[in-house]
C-alpha cells in the first residue's frame, strides 16, 4: 500500500513569519498537533515543521509573547518525511528509526501534499498490532541513538 492512499490530504499549512499565536489557533480550529512549515503560501515548499509541544515548551514555557513570536523562532527545521509513492512501510520505520508519530508527505519537487499519522497507519493500512504496538514502543522509549531532529533555532523574544 503507497502513503497517498492512506495521508491525510491538503493539510493547513504556516509560514516561517507566522506568529504562534496564530498557528495555535489554527491547531485548536482544526485539531491537529501538527503544521508544515511551508516557504510561502505560493510556493508550499517544505521547510519545517512546528507542533503543539514546540509551542509549548519554546514560547509558553519560555514566557515568549505568542503574538510577537514567529514560527521561524520555534519549528524543526529539515523535518523527516515521506514521498507520497513511498510504501506505508517505509513511512512506519521512518517514523519507529526517528521516534515521530507524523510525518510530512511530499511530491518530487518537495511540495507538502500532506500528512501520515501513525493513527493513519492504524486506522487505514490494515498493518498488524504487533507492529504498531512494537514501533509505538520504539517512539515512546528513550532516543538510544536512534536519530532525532530536534535542531531548534531559537529567537529572543
Amino acid at each position: 500500500m503507497k502513503v497517498s492512499e492512506i495521508m491525510t490530504r491538503k493539510p493547513v499549512c504556516c509560514s516561517p513569519s507566522s506568529s504562534t499565536l496564530s498557528v495555535a489557533l489554527l491547531m485548536q480550529e482544526t485539531d491537529t498537533g501538527i503544521v508544515p512549515v511551508i516557504q510561502d503560501p505560493f510556493t508550499p515548499i517544505l521547510v519545517g515543521v512546528v507542533t503543539d509541544r514546540d509551542l509549548c515548551l519554546h514560547v509558553v514555557a519560555a514566557g515568549r509573547d505568542p503574538s510577537s513570536t514567529w514560527i521561524d523562532g520555534c519549528m524543526t527545521r529539515d523535518p523527516v518525511c515521506c514521498s507520497e509513492h513511498d510504501d506505508v512501510s517505509l513511512a512506519l520505520e521512518l517514523m519507529k528509526t526517528n521516534q515521530i508519530r507524523r510525518l510530512p508527505v511530499v511530491n518530487e519537487k518537495h511540495e507538502v501534499t500532506g500528512m501520515l499519522s501513525l493513527g493513519d497507519l492504524v486506522r487505514k493500512a490494515g498493518i498488524e498490532a504487533s507492529v504498531i504496538a512494537a514501533t509505538l514502543q520504539s517512539i515512546c522509549g528513550p532516543t538510544q541513538g536512534a536519530k532525532r531532529r530536534t535542531e531548534r533555532i531559537i529567537t529572543a523574544a
